[in-house]
Order: structure tokens, then C-alpha cells, then sequence
């Protein structure tokens, strides 16, 4: 069996309020072509279709439109879609059956039986265990599990834990799959997982990752009847561990400007249950620029008015700009002013300013512990002043004070 495995496309996404539209088009495309190269027997996508639980109406005519395209390139091809914690579960499944006639297969959520029905296992398995079939034969299986909250992982007994939990899920899954009289051993098995795994590396820590809990790798690693993990959740593409068994296939750009290495996709093919993976590296339609670099400190930082300098260099092509600055003071309103002037009306696209600051000494940084009258005798006014010190690094400036106070006064009155 071959699979084409992709994950995170965060439809619907936005940096700095810049749509990413033409973005997901360029990367469809790319998939587009990918499809038609290897010829897989599925595409499977592991989460994360939308960027949000509402997508708009716009992103959602986005997907649509790319999914149909991609069903069409040849007749055996079958998608398989699962929701990621940011989609919504039934809004992704709702024309399920429509999909259908796509060859599509779109599973939002699990569907559990009622306490009283006598069954194996609590859910239905058959609506997440997807035969592949090739000239009308099955090649193979999808295990297409969606994106589970933890406190949703059947239970196994008092005080077990997350990854326990996770791990007895797809053991008794595969088990499962083991008496369908359809399946025999001869047959790969590809499980797809929207979680995070104890040994991924987060490079960068991205923002847009965040808020599930770990999964041990050795637990998951030991149901060696599973041929191959297609993980999303993880925008950084990689295998886990030493083994090309268990991936995450990456978000398809960057989606942030942490996310400053290669994206891709995945080629998977099994042949009796070797595994062979091959990685597509994925063009980026717009780069996303650090300028005029990413400095380690302060000291390493170049002042607002040599950047300003340099900053023709980069406005006249298409380029998403994040700034980096020192100063001792926050960028002011009419430096602010000076930048938007400077790319109004030109290709690059400002994502703002990273202000690098001095460091304080330590003995002027150490954290205060309070009890909870003491706060409460802390004004508004010192309390936004020793705010703006510990974010910035230095005093706020006397005008800026002034201001505050004002504020500050009417608010109290």
C-alpha cells in the first residue's frame, strides 16, 4: 500500500492579519502534482484542516474546492481526512455522506454507543477503520482516529495515565481490526494520531502547537502490527525516534515566524510491511523574513535607525518583514508611523517590530512574593509601572507616566 500523508493545513490562518489564502492554493497545487507523480493509493491528512472551529465561508469554499480537485485526479484514489484540536468535529462531518460519492472519508469524532448496548468496544469502529483498496481489492487499512481530548480515551482503571489510556485505545483498535473478516495479515495498517508524542521536537516552541498532553513514544512504538503512525499536531517535520514508522508530516509553509526550516510531505510506501518513506520538500509561495536578522540579545542588535537604513533592501518583493530592533525605550508612535510609510504601498508585508532591550541585573529583576492583601494595597499606577519595568527591562518613561496617571485618576474617580 502507498500513501500520500500531509497534516496542520490551518485553512483560514493569518499572520498579522495577512491572509494565507493564496498560500494554501500554491501548496494544493503542489500536493496536486505530488498525487499525480507517486500515484498513491490514499491521501491521508492527519488534522487540523482549519485554523479555527468557524472557519469562514471563504476557507471552507477553499477545502471544499481542493478536496473535490484532488478526488478527480484518478479513479482509485481515496482520501481520508480526521479532525486535529482545532476543528470542529461536526462541522468537518457534516456532508459526510456527500463525501462519499468523492471517494472521501471525513471522521470528526468518535461515535460512542450507549451505556446499555452490549459491545466490544465502547465506539464505532467501523466508522474509523477504512479498508484501502486497490482494482477493487483491499491493500490495506486506515486506522482514522481523530483528535481525542484526553478525558475522552476509554478508562482503564483509577489513577491510569493519559498515555496509558492512548495506548490501550489503539491496542484494542488493532485488535479489533485483527478479527474483521475482511482483514488478514498480509494486509498494512497505517493509524493515524492527532497528539503529541514524549520525544517530538518542538523547534522554536511554536505558538500554534499547544494544550495536549504527551504521549509516550515507547508504549505507541510496541504495536509493531502497525505498519506505519501518520501523526499531525506538530508543524515540524520528523520522524519519532530512529524509526521511519512514526512521523509527523509538518504543516505544508510556515505558519509562523518560528517555523523557519523545510516543509514537506510524506511518500509512505509498505511492501509486507517494510516501510519506505520518502519526503516531498513543499515550495513556499511568500518567504518569511527576519530583518535584517534574528539577533541572540541586545548587544547583538542593530539600533531602529540603521535598520531603517537597510530596510530597502527588502520592501520591494513579496515577503512577509518582522523587524528586529534594540532600544531602550519602546518603539514610539512616530517611529511606528516612519514604518508604515516606508511600506505603504510596497510588495513586503510588515509583521511588526522585535524590540530587543538591556537586561537588568539580576538583583533588580528577582520576583517578589506577595500575599494577597499586600496586592490588593498595590495601586493601579504602580501596578502598571512595575508591569511595563518587568516586560521591558527599564523604568517607564516620565511622559508616558504622566499619562497613565491621568488615566489612572479618572478611572479611581
Amino acid at each position: 500500500m502507498k500513501i500520500v500523508h500531509t497534516s496542520d493545513w490551518h485553512i483560514g490562518q493569518t499572520l498579522y492579519q495577512f491572509s494565507r489564502d493564496e498560500e494554501h492554493k500554491y501548496f494544493f497545487n503542489q500536493l496536486k502534482d505530488i498525487l499525480l507523480e507517486e500515484k498513491p493509493d490514499a491521501l491521508v491528512v492527519s488534522g487540523d484542516i482549519f485554523h479555527s472551529a468557524t472557519p469562514t465561508v471563504i476557507s471552507q469554499r477553499l477545502y471544499y474546492h481542493a478536496l473535490v480537485e484532488l478526488s478527480r485526479l484518478y479513479d482509485d484514489l481515496q482520501i481520508i481526512v480526521v479532525a486535529g484540536n482545532h476543528d470542529s468535529p461536526s462541522r468537518l462531518e457534516a456532508p459526510q455522506e456527500l463525501w462519499a460519492a468523492f471517494n472521501v472519508t471525513v471522521v470528526g469524532c468518535l461515535d460512542f454507543y450507549r451505556n446499555d448496548e452490549e459491545k466490544e468496544l465502547p465506539y464505532d469502529v467501523s466508522k474509523i477503520q477504512i479498508p484501502i483498496k486497490r482494482n477493487g481489492e483491499i491493500v490495506g487499512w486506515v486506522l482514522a482516529v481523530p483528535f481525542i481530548n484526553a478525558g475522552n480515551y476509554p478508562s482503564l482503571k483509577e489513577n491510569d495515565s493519559y498515555s496509558n489510556r492512548v495506548f490501550s485505545f489503539y491496542n484494542n483498535l488493532k485488535n479489533n481490526l485483527k478479527c474483521n473478516s475482511q482483514y488478514n495479515e498480509n494486509h498494512s495498517v497505517i493509524a493515524i494520531g492527532h497528539f503529541m508524542i514524549s520525544d517530538a521536537v518542538l523547534k522554536n516552541k511554536d505558538k500554534i502547537v499547544g494544550g495536549i498532553e504527551a504521549v509516550d513514544s515507547s508504549e505507541i512504538s510496541s504495536l509493531s502490527e502497525i505498519d506505519y503512525w501518520a501523526f499531525g499536531h506538530v508543524h515540524h517535520p520528523q520522524n519519532i525516534g530512529k524509526d521511519e514508522k512514526m512521523r509527523y508530516s509538518g504543516s505544508p509553509f510556515p505558519m509562523t515566524f518560528n517555523e523557519d526550516y523545510t516543509h514537506s510531505v510524506t511518500v509512505v510506501n509498505i511492501e509486507n510491511h517494510n516501510v519506505d518513506v520518502k519526503i516531498k520538500e513543499l515550495d513556499t509561495l511568500i518567504p518569511i523574513i527576519d530583518f535584517p536578522f534574528k539577533p541572540k540579545s541586545y548587544d547583538d542588535a542593530l539600533s531602529f535607525d540603521e535598520v531603517m537604513s537597510m530596510i530597502d533592501k527588502v520592501i520591494d518583493k513579496e515577503q512577509y518583514i518582522r523587524l528586529h530592533v534594540k532600544s531602550e525605550t519602546p518603539i514610539s508612535d512616530v517611529q511606528n508611523a516612519r514604518i508604515l510609510d516606508l511600506f505603504k504601498d510596497k510588495k513586503a508585508k510588515f509583521c511588526g517590530v522585535q524590540l530587543y532591550v538591556p537586561k537588568l541585573e539580576s538583583s533588580e529583576n528577582e520576583s517578589v512574593v506577595m500575599t494577597l492583601e499586600d496586592f490588593k494595597c498595590i495601586s493601579p499606577y504602580d501596578l502598571g509601572c512595575s508591569v511595563f519595568k518587568k516586560k521591558y527591562d527599564i523604568e517607564m518613561p516620565d511622559e508616558m507616566k504622566a499619562m497613565f496617571k491621568e488615566v489612572c485618576d479618572e478611572v479611581m474617580k
